[in-house]
């Protein structure tokens, strides 16, 4: 029976120590995990550090899409496509209001918006007509290509899309997938 109680008695009281000692390690590791994670901020979860922000200008992106603000969301027409970026390999995230100006007393809607950061663009309109994904992106600011990245390969439902990303007509319950990588 002694020797049973024995061994459970730690061998030296260094193991005791190392081993009262290892959760509070534990904790101020986490402690420190998660500090660097907050003051790195999103951009460094996002595609190794690649973040592309909705455009601050909204209704000039707008604009520039050719598309028009509207005083209310509209649904005539009001589909759902859902939008997949990755830049090498690692998901971007599709930011909330995209198309949406905040600015005002109430918000004004573009037909082509995000609510937030699922990758569902909502496609809200007066009228039943083709919009493509170019719009979307213009909206957006998301670049065609820059410094780091070359243009986008696109897949629609898993297939690849043979023509220009930004030609692809925007349809109900289809998932595109953008695919970016490094020059």
């Amino acid at each position: 029976m002694t020797a049973q109680r024995s061994s459970l008695r730690p061998a030296t009281p260094s193991a005791a120590r190392a081993r009262r000692t290892l959760p509070g390690v534990r904790r101020t590791l986490c402690a420190a995990s998660l500090a660097l994670a907050l003051a790195a901020g999103p951009a460094a979860a996002a595609a190794g550090g690649v973040e592309w922000p909705a455009a601050r200008d909204t209704a000039a992106q707008v604009e520039k899409a050719g598309l028009t603000m509207l005083d209310t969301e509209q649904l005539a027409m009001h589909i759902h496509t859902i939008l997949e970026v990755f830049a090498d390999g690692e998901q971007v995230t599709v930011p909330a209001d995209i198309g949406i100006d905040r600015s005002g007393p109430e918000p004004l809607y573009s037909p082509l918006h995000t609510h937030d950061e699922t990758g569902t663009v909502h496609v809200e309109s007066a009228e039943w007509r083709d919009f493509t994904l170019g719009q979307f992106l213009t909206e957006w600011g998301a670049p065609r290509e820059d410094t780091r990245f070359g243009a986008p390969l696109a897949w629609v439902d898993g297939r690849l899309w043979a023509g220009e990303a930004d030609d692809l007509v925007l349809r109900d319950g289809e998932t595109i997938t953008l695919r970016y990588t490094s020059r």
